[in-house]
């Protein structure tokens, strides 16, 4: 997410990744880190709304929920710590099940969005021609000459945009919502 906030200029707020799945507790770090809604492919759908002395607890912890993003926007690495661990306690209060309930609430609500996440990774993560084309559409600035993964990241981004541009605007048919055929680009000059 950092590369990918640095070549957008920290204005991503959803994003549905490469295909990776999403738990619970990476899409509540994403959005207390970043605060960016993972939208990528779901691992256990939420069945059930979360109840609501749930979401009380996470409203009356706000600011230590707060403290949790910070902690993980100064050091990422602790990401990886509170993902591996089943409580981390904090002043009597389970951090890590407070950070999960965050990221139940967003996967609830991604779940039922209007937008069909699944078929934009799909086509993505399948679509190495389309990530080579997109390379040569996005200019200069987010095409680095040495670093290729940031390169295939940032191809990736403006193909997720086309895709869900197209499907906001009520793309029907067959073909994949992902293609830059009507999308046009202005450069200044």
């Amino acid at each position: 997410m950092d590369k990918i906030q640095t070549v957008c200029d920290s204005k991503i707020r959803v994003y549905t990744g490469d295909s990776h799945t999403v738990s619970r507790i990476s899409a509540g770090m994403v959005f207390l880190s970043r605060d960016i809604v993972a939208a990528g492919r779901i691992c256990h759908k939420p069945k059930e709304k979360l109840a609501e002395c749930k979401i009380n607890e996470l409203k009356e912890n706000i600011s230590l929920l707060n403290k949790i993003g910070k902690l993980l926007r100064d050091e990422p690495s602790l990401g990886r710590v509170i993902a591996t661990k089943k409580c981390i306690n904090i002043g009597g209060i389970n951090g890590c099940k407070l950070v999960k309930d965050l990221g139940y609430l967003i996967l609830q609500n991604v779940s039922n969005a209007d937008i069909d996440v699944d078929r934009i990774c799909l086509a993505v993560e399948r679509s190495n021609q389309l990530k080579r084309k997109t390379r040569i559409v996005e200019g200069s600035y987010t095409r680095p000459k040495h670093d290729v993964e940031l390169s295939l990241l940032s191809g990736e981004l403006v193909l997720c945009m086309a895709g869900l541009y197209h499907m906001m605007n009520g793309w029907a048919g067959s073909a994949s919502p992902i293609n830059l055929s009507d999308i046009r680009i202005v450069m200044p000059a």
